[in-house]
């Protein structure tokens, strides 16, 4: 096999790289190291005096005010008179109390900006909240957390554990102190804030731009995660990150790992609160910035490998790989069918030459591919139809012929068919009493079905006289319908009408009361038990469509292609001349008759075309 030998070009770009790629990994390490340790150093005392500050928003903002306040309610005399008026009642409304302590009461609570109310629990069992005065069937105020927690911390104001608060339905942090008589206590005032006012304070700082803040109770609960509300009320134990617990709380950085991404964690903890404030941020951030900073290092080295490698491969590309990679595309997407594709290649060179003669071949193969489809759907279209038309001719034929013969003949057989019957009847009448007569009657009824079976012949013959006029389809269905119903319900199956509204057609009532008739009963015939024989009439593109369906289990495929043709029949006493005949008919009514069939029924389609009437 012979080897292609690499251009000098191609070798001086690859030693080119070598020589300027080895100095410039060697020092770029060193350099990162560097940057990377004094970007940490960086975000370590940044991200430390963002959580302080945090720290100092929420305790000045809230703690503090919500410790002050509540100290002066719990010590106002005024709270300790409204213990004895709320007793043991749960207040439910300002006309519960006296308008002067409610007023008192209001005062207080418009104090706490943020709050979402402030409430009073007695020794006694009672409760007042403002505004919303809640109250709840067996609400014992001493029950809840909040009293037993400002009890144990009697005398001074103490800041809760977050807990779910039933008037607003989310949780909440308060502050509750005990309210006493004689050092005795007489009840609990408490003032909450939902979680979500405190990581309003919190969002208000940004920690890099992946950055947030979890803040962690003293009973290390999760009451504060704007990147994660599913953590809210959790540990970290909960949450699967027990590494959360074990962070140095001196303002270093950690790494630790949340949602498989490795991440940065520093802690400030407030003297006031003991809340923890952890701030997280995505260790790839940092990275970004180590990067940011490295990357005018790297500039000169890029510039120059780009100049050289960028002409080289600009021009390349422009003048050979470019037009090359076009007429590819264009041979292939040719060799894949798509006669439309064309290579836009506008070059006064070869490879322009070569797209122009391109781009004129494939018009030709397009323009003859279409004359061949054309002609294609011609001689299928064609013999699709040749073939329609000589299954129409070979059924009409095969009536007409039968017709004929039976016109021929019919005279001729019915002339000693009459006399014999005629005789049958004279004997009949003699021997009423004779062992005999019951055949006689036998004989009689076959000379009739024979004189019908004549009839059906005859009906075949498309030289038949018709005696038309303008009736309407739906009331010669009517008029059918008892005789249609009876030998339904003979055979436990029924008749469906569904008539719409349709014109008068100019037709032989006769005939198409032979082709209903027909139908519907080999309908019937097709259903073994019950089921049901739909009739329906409607207007389709000027024509008027007379549909039969039943519930059998359709045409046989073997005798698909034979329908309508004399003889062909699947039942043991037919005679295969029912459906010739309503063919024949319409045939005669220019109607033309379709049918589809499957698993669940065949249906039948007679339509015809609607005539104006002459004036």
């Amino acid at each position: 096999m012979k080897i292609k030998k690499q251009s000098i070009g191609f070798q001086f770009i690859v030693w080119t790289l070598l020589v300027c790629i080895a100095p410039f990994v060697a020092g770029g390490l060193y350099i990162e190291k560097v940057i990377t340790k004094q970007v940490h150093e960086n975000f370590e005392y940044y991200t430390y005096e963002i959580l302080s500050k945090i720290h100092n928003k929420i305790n000045d903002g809230a703690i503090k005010p919500a410790y002050e306040a509540i100290s002066l309610l719990a010590m106002d005399d005024r709270t300790s008179e409204l213990a004895d008026i709320v007793g043991d009642r749960q207040i439910a409304s300002s006309t519960m109390i006296d308008p002067t302590l409610h007023h008192f009461f209001a005062n207080y609570e418009s104090i706490f900006l943020r709050t979402l109310g402030i409430g009073f629990g007695t020794e006694q069992g009672g409760y007042i909240e403002y505004p919303s005065f809640f109250t709840e069937s067996g609400y014992d105020p001493r029950s809840r957390m909040w009293y037993k927690d400002a009890v144990k911390h009697k005398g001074t104001a103490y800041l809760t554990e977050p807990y779910y608060m039933q008037t607003t339905g989310e949780f909440t942090v308060a502050v509750a102190r005990t309210v006493e008589r004689d050092n005795a206590v007489v009840g609990v005032v408490v003032a909450g804030w939902g979680l979500h006012e405190l990581e309003k304070e919190v969002k208000q700082f940004e920690i890099g731009t992946s950055g947030y803040v979890i803040i962690l109770s003293p009973q290390n609960k999760i009451i504060v995660c704007p990147e994660h509300d599913e953590w809210i009320m959790k540990t970290p134990q909960e949450i699967g990150l027990p590494e959360l617990m074990d962070l140095a709380r001196d303002g270093r950085i950690e790494q630790i790992t949340i949602d498989g991404k490795k991440q940065l964690a520093c802690v400030n903890t407030s003297d006031l609160s003991g809340w923890r404030a952890i701030a997280i941020i995505d260790e790839s951030e940092l990275s970004g910035k180590v990067k940011k900073i490295m990357t005018p290092i790297f500039i000169a080295y890029f510039i120059m490998l780009a100049l050289i490698l960028g002409s080289i491969f600009l021009v390349t590309k422009k003048y050979v790989i470019g037009p090359i990679t076009g007429l590819t595309e264009g041979v292939i997407a040719l060799a894949n069918g798509n006669l439309e594709y064309r290579v836009d290649l506008r070059d006064k060179n070869e490879f322009g030459i070569l797209a122009t003669a391109f781009n004129d071949m494939a018009e030709k193969l397009k323009e003859n591919f279409k004359k061949i489809q054309q002609q294609n759907e011609m001689i299928l279209w064609n013999t699709i139809k040749q073939k329609e038309i000589e299954k129409q001719i070979a059924r009409l034929d095969q009536l007409n012929i039968i017709g004929e013969m039976a016109a021929g003949i019919a005279h001729e057989v019915r002339n000693p068919m009459t006399t014999v019957r005629g005789f049958l009847q004279m004997l009949a009448k003699k021997e009423k009493n004779s062992h005999n007569a019951s055949f006689y009657s036998i004989m009689i009824e076959e000379l009739d079905r024979a004189n019908g079976i004549i009839s059906e012949f005859l009906s075949l013959a498309k030289n038949k006289a018709v005696n038309c006029k303008y009736a309407n389809l739906n009331e010669i269905i009517k008029a059918l319908m008892p005789l249609l119903q009876a030998d339904a319900i003979v055979t436990n199956k029924n008749i469906i009408l569904e008539l719409d509204e349709i014109p008068d057609l100019f037709i032989d009532e006769k005939e198409i009361r032979q082709v209903i008739l027909n139908m519907v009963r080999n309908g019937l015939e097709a259903m073994e038990n019950k089921g049901e024989v739909r009739i329906k009439t409607y207007c389709e593109e000027q024509a008027v469509v007379l549909a039969i369906a039943d519930q059998g289990t359709g045409i046989k495929s073997e005798i698909l292609d034979n329908i309508g043709m004399p003889f062909q029949t699947t039942k043991d006493s037919g005679t295969g001349l029912g459906l010739p005949v309503c063919y024949s008919i319409a045939a005669r009514h220019n109607a033309k008759i379709n049918f589809k069939t499957g698993p669940k029924g065949t249906e039948f389609f007679v339509k015809f075309e609607i005539t104006k009437k002459k004036s």
